[in-house]
């Protein structure tokens, strides 16, 4: 299994403590992706900008940004996000019968109410690289607004770069659990 060492903080020079520390900022910790990251501080830095603006600068709701997210880790088979980012969708009021629909992976029989469908599918759209349906476009431009489609296409392709990490280094779960698919 291919493995990067899990950057701690007292492992950096000055300049990989200060964008440890600017990373650490609004988050509740470092996860191993971010440790795993700093092998290379500033493409750390980098990602963890664009993490921050996706997170909390965005112009999405709490609960269409993490369906979003949940949604692209579901698809991608990506249990590393799903555990980081389950407290924070149900902390963004995403109902629970709507975060167990996706849990179970069927779009197809899912019911829930159509900008949660329209999350979901743009979700899939991006993990499988397909261009988004007008339909589906339209109804999240109404819901969200462009800046608003813009900014859940991206937070989707960003966790799907983040997976690409989280695969690519074997980083373990969160919490060391049993991954939920």
């Amino acid at each position: 299994m291919a493995a990067l060492p899990l950057i701690e903080r007292e492992d950096l020079d000055q300049q990989g403590k200060d964008i440890y520390d600017t990373l650490l900022g609004p988050r509740d910790g470092l996860s191993g992706m971010y440790r795993t990251l700093m092998n290379h501080p500033l493409l750390a830095q980098h990602i963890g900008q664009l993490g921050t603006y996706v997170r909390y600068e965005s112009e999405l709701s709490g609960d269409i940004r993490e369906l979003g997210i949940l949604a692209t880790a579901r698809a991608l088979g990506a249990p590393f996000v799903w555990e980081k980012h389950l407290a924070p969708a149900e902390r963004a009021g995403l109902p629970q019968d709507v975060i167990e629909q996706v849990l179970s992976g069927d779009i197809a029989t899912a019911k829930m109410k159509p900008a949660y469908l329209y999350t979901w599918q743009i979700a899939e759209d991006v993990v499988h690289q397909r261009s988004l349906s007008t339909k589906t476009q339209e109804a999240m431009i109404d819901e969200i607004g462009v800046k608003g489609l813009l900014d859940l296409v991206m937070a989707c392709g960003m966790y799907r770069m983040i997976s690409t990490v989280v695969f690519s280094f074997d980083v373990p779960l969160p919490e060391g659990g049993t991954p939920p698919f």
